[in-house]
């Protein structure tokens, strides 16, 4: 097995791992595996299909930052909660790294609930709705990582 295939194959193993540990870009990690399966084992991938996955990729990576203020939203913020988790979760990710995008979009989001004059449990709901929308990210990032991974091996092997 060539260098390539050896920095790839550890690529995709952290991709896994870095789907559910915030710090790490999992996604991104997995979807780089395979570019370097592309160009390390000829014929192994075709274009479109890294083409496909870098797409999917592309659109995870937007959707973690837009997902908790999407949670917020479903479950009734208004304009002040969901600016409260737009902020929180910058301010989150700037001072609170790795679990900071999640505590940030929650506090903010209840914050700007309270300060729109909704009582506790009415913030606490649209704080609950920012970290189902991250939730929901990590269970689609797992899930894409997971999917990359059998496919990496199953192209390696063949």
């Amino acid at each position: 097995m060539n260098t390539l295939l050896i920095i790839a194959l550890i690529l995709i193993v952290l991709g896994v791992i870095g789907s559910i540990v915030p710090a790490m870009p999992g996604p991104i990690l997995s979807f780089i595996g395979l570019v370097l399966l592309y160009f390390g084992k000829s014929g192994s991938i075709s274009a479109f299909s890294l083409a496909l996955f870098g797409g999917t990729v592309a659109l995870l990576t937007f959707m973690v930052y837009i997902a908790p203020i999407l949670g917020a939203k479903f479950s009734g913020a208004s304009k002040k909660g969901l600016a409260g988790a737009i902020l929180g979760g910058l301010a989150g990710i700037i001072f609170l790294p790795p679990l900071g995008i999640f505590i940030g979009a929650f506090l903010g989001a209840l914050l700007g609930e309270m300060m729109d004059g909704k009582d506790f449990l009415k913030a606490l709901k649209a704080g609950i709705g920012t970290i189902l929308g991250s939730f929901s990210m990590i269970v689609l990032q797992v899930a894409f990582s997971l999917f990359v991974a059998i496919y990496f091996f199953i192209k390696l092997l063949s």
